[in-house]
């Protein structure tokens, strides 16, 4: 079994609110972030994605996007917070019907924030990251599930706010139980 989603959009938007630096003593220092409306803008873009089912006991799934996006007020202000690209991916294995194993990852690039130069508001773009995780999952009856494992296994730096890193590599432990 295979599913493929293919997906085109275009969004045109009156008024966009988006974080700004402004000037300001009120707030401990000599910057703030304060959420702006900029105006028209334009969003663009393609998304695809697949699924996939390895038999009784594997699933693999991925999806892709790309987004465009243009300022129609104001094309001297960039747009932030969001990747030009981003990439996730995922596989699961069944071992026993009480075990399965899950690796993901995820990658994007072309993210642009703002960022405080001498008092003004100038924009930055991030570099790119790939990203992977795994965990073990142990359903020792029905509703229970019990996971361990880890996030960023690669232990690679990146960050989604300039200034702002995400954690490193990091382990974890997961009870849940549905009724």
């Amino acid at each position: 079994d295979a599913q493929l989603e293919a997906s085109l959009f275009q969004s045109r938007i009156d008024d966009l609110i988006q974080d700004s630096i402004v000037n300001s003593s009120q707030c401990g220092g000599s910057t703030c972030n304060q959420a702006r409306n900029i105006g028209k803008a334009r969003h663009r873009g393609i998304e695809l994605s697949l699924q996939q089912r390895w038999g009784e006991r594997g699933q693999f799934g991925a999806n892709y996007s790309w987004l465009d996006r243009d300022n129609l007020q104001n094309p001297a202000v960039r747009l932030t917070n969001s990747p030009r690209q981003r990439v996730f991916a995922y596989a699961q294995w069944a071992w026993s019907p009480r075990w399965r194993t899950v690796v993901g990852g995820e990658a994007e690039q072309g993210r642009i924030v703002p960022v405080s130069a001498s008092g003004k508001t100038a924009f930055l773009q991030l570099h790119g990251y790939a990203r992977f995780d795994a965990k073990l999952v142990w359903a020792p009856r029905q509703g229970l599930e019990i996971e361990a494992g880890g996030r960023n296994l690669g232990d690679r730096w990146y960050e989604l706010s300039d200034g702002f890193p995400m954690p490193g590599r990091s382990w974890f432990a997961n009870v849940s139980y549905r009724f």
